[in-house]
């Protein structure tokens, strides 16, 4: 062998096969796979994040009102009415500059932040009871029996997601008497 020969065995390496390389493509299709499902995981967390701290900011908010007021104020006449917008697939600015509509001017009153723009829409009834009995939310269990006793003020909040804009809505409330947030079970937006 003379000086700069390569030796026979590095001169003869064979390429990939065709099986070598499907297997290769396989283990990324799984990987990518397992990516996917992982990062539906994390956006469904981060919807349900938002929801969490903007009703607790809205019933922080409800609860400076009665201090001031001796009631609740609700925002929206039903849960048909979101704010800051009806439910899809977009990010909306909490403040959506809708000055003069009484459900922005109502939550510009509430004067709840969040740390950016908004996937949910959020709708508030409030009441007095016996006058105006609690709205009840079927999927919560056990709600009507422990809202069935109230005298006195209250309010609902609800939150509604579409992040797959199929029109089938992720629904989460809470109520003035309960702590809890409940999720309807039957109406998950799997994206």
């Amino acid at each position: 062998m003379q000086f700069g020969e390569r030796p026979r065995s590095y001169a003869k390496r064979r390429g990939f096969t065709l099986a070598e390389l499907m297997i290769v493509v396989a283990m990324i299709g799984v990987l990518a796979a397992l990516a996917m499902v992982g990062y539906r995981r994390y956006i469904r967390g981060a919807a349900a994040s938002e929801v969490k701290a903007v009703v607790s900011g809205i019933r922080i908010a409800e609860e400076a009102y009665k201090a001031e007021t001796f009631q609740y104020l609700g925002c929206t006449e039903g849960f048909t009415e979101w704010y800051p917008d009806k439910p899809n697939d977009k990010k909306r600015n909490w403040d959506n500059g809708k000055v003069g509509n009484p459900v922005h001017d109502c939550f510009m009153q509430l004067n709840v932040t969040t740390d950016g723009p908004v996937r949910f829409g959020y709708a508030v009834v409030a009441g007095i009871a016996p006058q105006t009995g609690v709205t009840n939310v079927a999927y919560c269990q056990g709600w009507e029996t422990a809202h069935a006793t109230v005298n006195g003020p209250w309010f609902v909040v609800q939150a509604a997601g579409n992040q797959d804009n199929d029109n089938d809505f992720s629904l989460f409330a809470s109520s003035s008497l309960t702590g809890e947030l409940c999720i309807d079970p039957a109406n998950g937006d799997d994206e």
